[in-house]
């Protein structure tokens, strides 16, 4: 039998298209019409059977399935990237990857990385997106971003699980925290303005709550940790990672908890408003870490990601 595959022209349009979320620019990147990234996309809808794109006066989003269908993309396309480079030419950079959990990796790190490649135009940074553990040495893994919790680190009881693990294997490795993972619940102004307040966290349990996948306790435990004992209903949405649940939050499906860092890279979040902003937080019981290789013949370039990861996030903490 043979592969079932989509037009592999149209998918790298639509590759382009969703990474600018622009026609224009990517037609300006790929030196074609405007018109003909438009007509490559509408094969490729035509081919899966549904919209990928919602398309504005003056600009267009991804569907629910245009962001699942550009993770594939990109994780293919930065594959036959990588081989085609290797075979290509000898490498003229040094090359750092850099492993990191989905959400933080769009929202956080990749608007980022522009900066880092201006002060540093020698190193190359690749970015691989997964959210299982990482073995670093085995997987030639330079660098990684994940939440989590440090071996032997001991939490307050009350604090939320974060039930993830960071790493298979913790020998010469390094950790620097980045930020503390404090969750948030988080609605479509639009949608909230017509709804009961939300005086209090015990308003939450009767309220439609979205819930993810990656952190499938989270909703309770963080009630819990409020004083608040709640039991998830069937009808509540799930969606695999916390992007997807911020795109349900701000598309009125309910109020979705997500981690508070993610808010200022999110494209949406002047739609969103924070609920019970007075309300004292409770951290979770798990941190976002960069763990870097102790020992590693890029030593140099590891040490000058790690500099400016560190003052990125220290940033991003004063803001």
């Amino acid at each position: 039998m043979g592969r079932y595959l989509p037009p592999l022209l149209a998918t790298r349009y639509f590759e382009a298209a969703a990474r600018h979320l622009s026609f224009t620019l990517a037609a300006q990147e790929l030196h074609v019409s405007q018109g003909a990234i438009s007509l490559q996309i509408r094969k490729l809808e035509e081919f899966l059977g549904m919209p990928l794109f919602i398309r504005h006066a003056r600009k267009v989003e991804l569907t629910r399935e245009g962001l699942q269908f550009q993770e594939a993309c990109q994780a293919l396309l930065d594959g036959l990237e990588k081989v085609t480079r290797s075979l290509a030419a000898p490498e003229q950079h040094e090359i750092l990857t850099v492993s990191t959990i989905p959400t933080i990796g769009t929202l956080w790190l990749m608007p980022r990385l522009a900066s880092f490649a201006a002060l540093h135009p020698d190193i190359e940074v690749r970015v691989v997106s997964d959210i299982r553990p990482v073995d670093m040495q085995a997987a030639n893994i330079d660098v990684a971003l994940r939440v989590g919790k440090l071996p032997g680190k001991r939490y307050p009881a009350h604090f939320p699980a974060v039930n993830l693990v960071m790493l298979e294997k913790w020998t010469n490795i390094e950790a620097d925290l980045l930020f503390h993972d404090t969750m948030v619940p988080i609605a479509s102004r639009q949608w909230y303005a017509n709804q009961p307040p939300i005086r209090c966290v015990e308003d939450l349990k009767t309220a439609p709550l979205v819930h993810t996948a990656s952190r499938p306790n989270a909703w309770p435990e963080w009630l819990k940790a409020h004083g608040v004992d709640y039991r998830r209903r069937d009808e509540d949405p799930e969606y695999g990672h916390f992007y997807i649940s911020l795109r349900a939050a701000q598309d009125q499906r309910g109020i979705a908890l997500v981690p508070s860092v993610l808010l200022q890279g999110y494209p949406g979040n002047n739609e969103l408003e924070i609920l019970l902003p007075d309300l004292q937080r409770v951290r979770s019981a798990g941190d976002y870490y960069l763990l870097t290789q102790a020992i590693s013949h890029k030593q140099t370039a590891i040490q000058k990601f790690r500099a400016w990861v560190l003052n990125e996030a220290a940033e991003t903490v004063t803001h």
